[in-house]
């Protein structure tokens, strides 16, 4: 069921008008954007000790209730907790420049070659990773919450299900990272060679 639903969308942004995708795609980084200047101006006001992903890659509870200790000191531990509800309008954004970049790419293939066909399926793919991985980014802040209701005794097998949480989020947005890239290349390189193609004619 969820793939269909999925595949639905996919296809729902693969027929969109291109005037339309392109501007949806502009519009969504700029809320990318404009989400994660507010989302870092938040967590540096937390004073948390280390960066993000030294932070949600700690797989160590003493270790988390050490930073969230130093907030506590630091009084600023309530605005970690806004953050972290910042991070879900980032999550949306992500999901959104993944949803529509992907399937951009995938367009920009187009299936007009072998090398559009990779390009096709590569944008796709970028897509669904994304979603994918700021899926994972939802788990890891639900996961969050429960280590900030007991911030000086987290259990350690939550912190490590938390941390593995965000290692997969990583590597499933690095993923669609890479697939959009090759898929945007792959997909000039069609349109190249069929232009190329058209001239020998």
């Amino acid at each position: 069921m969820e793939y269909k639903v999925g595949n639905f969308m996919l296809n729902r942004l693969l027929r969109m008008p291109l005037f339309v995708h392109l501007a949806a795609t502009f519009l969504a980084f700029l809320g990318f954007h404009w989400i994660k200047g507010r989302l870092d101006a938040s967590y540096a006001a937390s004073l948390y000790p280390v960066d993000y992903a030294s932070g949600q890659l700690a797989f160590d509870a003493k270790l988390i209730e050490a930073y969230y200790a130093h907030m506590m000191d630091a009084g600023t531990l309530h605005i970690y907790w806004q953050t972290q509800f910042l991070d879900f309008g980032f999550i949306a954004a992500v999901m959104a420049v993944s949803l529509l970049l992907g399937t951009l790419a995938a367009r920009l293939g187009g299936k007009i070659n072998l090398l559009g066909v990779w390009s096709w399926h590569l944008g796709r793919a970028a897509a669904i990773l994304g979603v994918c991985g700021a899926s994972f980014d939802v788990l890891e802040n639900l996961l969050s919450f429960g280590m900030l209701a007991r911030p000086d005794a987290i259990s350690a097998s939550l912190a490590m299900i938390y941390s593995a949480a965000a290692a997969a989020k990583f590597i499933l947005l690095t993923l669609a990272m890479l697939a959009v890239l090759i898929a945007i290349l792959t997909g000039v390189a069609a349109r190249l060679n069929l232009a190329i193609a058209k001239g020998r004619s």
